[in-house]
């Protein structure tokens, strides 16, 4: 059954390939020790035999000198190293000459191996195991007169020494090993246990999470690691999710608000209208006071198809070559006669002449939109004042852009609403907004819209010295147009 746990299965991998390591490890030492061992006996056998085969051909050659026929002792018995056993076989017949004591009951065999490759000056390394209990290690080295080999020197010893040191070895090993396994396992499950505290915080503050709190942080570990990442990173998440959460109650909040004023209002002018006869002059004040609210709440609902079309990237900004300039002047145009209808001087300042990428639609209603804005806030005999100027980069990444400004003489707007004015619903003064026809809209679209065209919407403004909204749109460049922000085949309505 495969566990359930990430740990466990952090575990069982982590257990699964150390074991084999470790399994993998003790062998190559067993075997590399195996090897080490046997070719020291190996050269040790073979030393002892070579020393002997020159003793022996320089024996033989005295002999030859001096002319004697009887052959002389080849070896030496206190010479001979302990743990060792040595002979000296004739290697025509295979017969063993000489011998240590303790191949005095039982020869060293020679096979035909060996004597065929002493013929050919070679040594031979042989291991035989019917020789008693444990295993023997014998060495054959010829003994070299001129192109002659008269002589076999064998020695022998037993591989008792080194079975015992492999298998101590293997013993240590044994108890090692899993030693180191268990240790490993025990320190790899306190270690993924602690990497992954910050998970599982992660998890209980997912599931604590409630549509009313969003204030279940993860304190981060000191590392600079992925767990640490992870929890910086989910933290972000909750307050952008607890941010428009927010946002969103306000939005519904402020929606239902803006439409159950006029459904009250106008419920109340029918209600009032058949408590009791009226003439037809008052029955046409209160058709038209109904008229009027629901005007208004056609004005709140197509605006809010508007922006949720926005928020959905549903609508299309068709890019071309706008004349900036041309627009500004239709757009004073427009408003001119409300401005005069409220007895407010609606003036131009600098006019330079624009070019930009864009849409033709949309830039008009960011222009009447912050025009008509003006003259809703601006006192009677008061001023507003729209002008257009361009201005070179700052920087050498930086682009030429159109500044499109629009000046009234209004009450202003505190500093701490100046950061919400564009927010959907947002009012500095709800009731003033509401009896001036405002919907809290507008400037939530002009902004939409300036964004769409890559540029970007600002507001200075003081209390009692009126406010200045500032529109930056990137200026028409010889090259190919900049491809719509809002790529989607459907058109808004204007």
């Amino acid at each position: 059954m495969r566990p359930r746990s990430l740990r466990a299965r952090l575990a069982l991998w982590h257990a699964g390939l150390l074991a084999v390591t470790l399994a993998a490890l003790a062998l190559l030492i067993l075997f590399l020790l195996k090897h080490f061992l046997n070719s020291r006996a190996d050269a040790a056998l073979y030393d002892y035999a070579d020393k002997t085969a020159r003793i022996i051909a320089a024996s033989e050659f005295q002999t030859s000198l001096g002319g004697n026929r009887e052959r002389a002792r080849f070896l030496n018995k206190e010479l001979q190293e302990w743990g060792r056993q040595i002979q000296v076989v004739d290697a025509s017949t295979g017969k063993p000459i000489e011998w240590s004591d303790g191949l005095a009951s039982q020869k060293l065999p020679i096979s035909l191996t060996a004597r065929v490759r002493g013929q050919q000056g070679l040594p031979t390394y042989e291991t035989r195991t019917d020789l008693g209990e444990r295993p023997v290690r014998i060495v054959t080295v010829p003994v070299q007169m001129g192109e002659q080999v008269p002589y076999l020197v064998q020695t022998a010893a037993s591989l008792e020494g080194i079975e015992d040191a492999l298998s101590r070895a293997s013993l240590v090993l044994l108890v090692l090993t899993p030693s180191v396994l268990v240790l490993s396992l025990l320190g790899g499950w306190l270690l993924v246990g602690r990497s992954l505290r910050t998970v599982d915080a992660v998890t209980r503050a997912a599931l604590a999470i409630k549509p009313d709190s969003f204030h279940h942080t993860i304190a981060a570990p000191g590392t600079d690691d992925e767990i640490a990442r992870l929890a910086d990173a989910f933290n972000e998440m909750l307050t952008r999710l607890e941010a428009s959460f927010r946002q969103i109650q306000r939005f519904s909040a402020d929606a239902s608000h803006e439409l159950k004023t006029p459904l009250t209002s106008i419920r109340g002018e029918a209600e009032v209208a058949l408590m009791g006869e009226r003439t037809p002059e008052e029955y046409r004040k209160t058709l038209s006071s109904i008229v009027d609210e629901v005007e208004r709440m056609t004005a709140i609902v197509e605006n809010l198809l508007l922006l949720a079309r926005a928020d959905a990237r549903q609508i299309e900004i068709k890019q071309r070559r706008v004349a900036l300039h041309e627009e500004v002047m239709q757009a004073f145009e427009q408003m001119e006669a409300p401005a005069r209808k409220k007895h407010i001087l609606l003036d131009i300042g600098a006019m330079e002449e624009a070019e930009i990428y864009g849409d033709p639609l949309w830039i008009g209603l960011v222009l009447t939109n912050l025009l008509n804005n003006a003259i809703k806030y601006t006192p009677e005999g008061g001023k507003v004042t729209l002008s257009l100027t361009t201005t070179a980069p700052q920087e050498e990444e930086g682009r030429p852009e159109a500044i499109f400004s629009v000046t009234d003489t209004g009450p202003g707007i505190p500093l701490e609403h100046q950061a919400l004015i564009f927010d959907r619903f947002y009012r500095v003064d709800s009731g003033r907004s509401r009896d001036a026809g405002g919907v809290g809209l507008g400037l939530n679209i002009a902004r939409w819209a300036v964004e769409a065209h890559q540029g970007r919407i600002e507001v200075r403004s003081e209390v009692g010295q009126g406010a200045t909204f500032l529109v930056y749109l990137p200026l028409a460049a010889a090259e190919h147009p900049p491809e719509a922000a809002r790529p989607h085949p459907e058109e808004a309505k204007r």
